[in-house]
């Protein structure tokens, strides 16, 4: 460990050796002294790391802690705007810059925006509950003061059925056209086409689903849900250890993410022992199932496993099984079917015989009291990706309020990426860090957002949450709730 005194000294050359290069830039200025406001920031960070320095000097020996405070004002001198800065030079660069700090921030306003397919089918039910969810925490979190004062808003863009040319043309006109600081959210099958156009304009997307994994692996996404393809590892693990079928057929969309999901179940079951019977890829909108079913009842398998994600589809599904009095003999399961609305849809065809697996707990007394007091609308329409909205909006306030007052996308992207663990609220129990381990190859960490979630089995077609926030009609499955992508 190198010398803390060794440390001191050389930073101290390093502030007067940015003293000096000021100096200069004032000589050549006609000894006018600091003109533009960024040098003038830099001018009060320097002089304020040298004041450290002396309050350090007055000392024999400086402590470490000391030592480690005088380098961060050292970071703040030599680069102004990086991430580094201490919270006074931070505070006078934003008071320089009257507290716009950057596209879509003043001082005292935060412009978000966020993309939506409100075309989506059942997007009444699903889609418009997102945008709801989204602008109520914002308004829960501006009563109790915004971030440091900065009060928080949302323009939304509908992408129709979430289609790419129009999501594209959503993200340009919120950037150039609404001019907002980031996105909160990014709910729509587009999602896994628009990476290009995030790093184009340089700007974060905060909560996004991760319906595609390509979601985890883009450093301008920080998505607050497990991806679909970790959805299925852990929904197969559990099928593996639970329900331990001799036979299984799966129901995929036929979408590349999707077909990679049901590939990751596969390979999973398969090496359990279990054998696929059938395989059913389906459309985004299919008008019946009628003929699948048939040709589900002719193979038989004991269980079928579905990585859909569009629920019109496995409602279809649902009815046409009613209506042919089909059901497989060891359930049916899948993931992304976690909504209050879901008993009105499903009935009680599939009630103790259907489980889903979900990132959250539901639905938690925290989140529930804030969408009934700000989003009413949202009464028995809330859903898991609701609560991903939610966390995101609560990470992104705690991310925003570290980064201080001078808030700057970039500053906000960092302070996401320094591999700090971020909590949804207790209730919700989920964690999430963006850290390169977590977004890319196979040592994410099992107890955080990408290598666990929950398993929930459909018990009621009532399925409208308690006042309390405890779910009705989904309980926690009996035989393994908490599941793992690796076991």
């Amino acid at each position: 460990m190198a010398n803390p005194q060794d440390q001191t000294e050389a930073t101290a050359d390093l502030v007067r050796a940015v003293a000096d290069y000021l100096d200069a830039q004032a000589d050549k200025r006609g000894g006018a002294g600091a003109g533009d406001k960024a040098t003038k920031a830099l001018t009060a960070a320097v002089a304020d790391a040298q004041a450290d320095a002396k309050a350090v000097a007055s000392t024999e020996r400086a402590p470490v802690t000391q030592t480690k405070e005088q380098v961060t004002a050292l970071r703040a001198a030599n680069s102004y705007e990086g991430v580094t800065t201490s919270k006074k030079a931070n505070a006078k660069i934003a008071a320089a810059k009257g507290g716009v700090t950057d596209v879509g921030v003043s001082p005292d306003a935060i412009k978000m925006g966020t993309v939506t397919m409100h075309g989506m089918a059942l997007g009444n039910v699903l889609a418009t509950p997102l945008v709801n969810g989204v602008r109520a925490t914002f308004a829960s979190i501006n009563d109790r003061g915004g971030v440091l004062g900065r009060r928080l808003s949302l323009v939304d863009c509908d992408d129709g059925p979430g289609e790419v040319s129009r999501s594209k043309s959503c993200i340009k006109k919120l950037v150039t056209q609404d001019k907002v600081f980031a996105f909160l959210g990014y709910s729509s099958w587009a999602s896994a086409s628009v990476h290009a156009d995030l790093a184009q304009y340089r700007i974060p997307a905060i909560g996004t689903w991760a319906y595609s994994q390509t979601e985890w692996q883009d450093s301008y996404m920080f998505p607050t849900h497990m991806s679909m393809i970790h959805e299925a590892m852990a929904g197969a693990q559990w099928v593996k250890n639970v329900i331990k079928p001799k036979t299984y057929a799966l129901v995929c969309l036929a979408s590349p993410e999707m077909q990679l999901s049901c590939n990751a179940a596969a390979k999973i079951l398969d090496a359990s022992g279990s054998k696929m019977v059938k395989k059913l890829d389906v459309g985004i909108s299919e008008t019946s199932m009628s003929a699948q079913i048939l040709s589900m009842r002719a193979a038989n398998p004991e269980h079928i496993v579905h990585y859909v994600i569009n629920p019109a589809t496995m409602v279809k599904f649902m009815v046409e099984a009613a209506q042919q009095g089909y059901y497989p003999s060891k359930g049916i399961s899948g993931n992304h079917l976690a909504a209050e609305v879901l008993g009105s849809l499903f009935g009680s065809h599939p009630v103790n015989r259907y489980w889903t697996n979900t990132t959250y707990k539901l639905w938690g007394p925290e989140f529930m009291a804030v969408m009934n007091k700000y989003a009413r609308g949202n009464k028995g329409l809330n859903h898991h990706i609701v609560q991903a909205s939610y966390t995101g909006a609560l990470i992104f306030e705690q991310a925003a309020t570290a980064v201080g007052p001078n808030l700057t996308r970039e500053r906000l992207m960092a302070q996401l990426s320094n591999g700090e663990v971020y909590s949804a609220d207790a209730s919700l129990d989920q964690r999430f860090s963006w850290t390169p381990t977590e977004r890319y190859g196979q040592n994410w960490n099992p107890e955080m957002g990408q290598g666990r979630e929950y398993m929930y089995k459909y018990t009621s077609a009532n399925t409208v949450s308690d006042p309390n926030g405890t779910p009705s009609g989904f309980q926690p499955d009996p035989d393994q709730f908490v599941i793992y992508t690796n076991r």
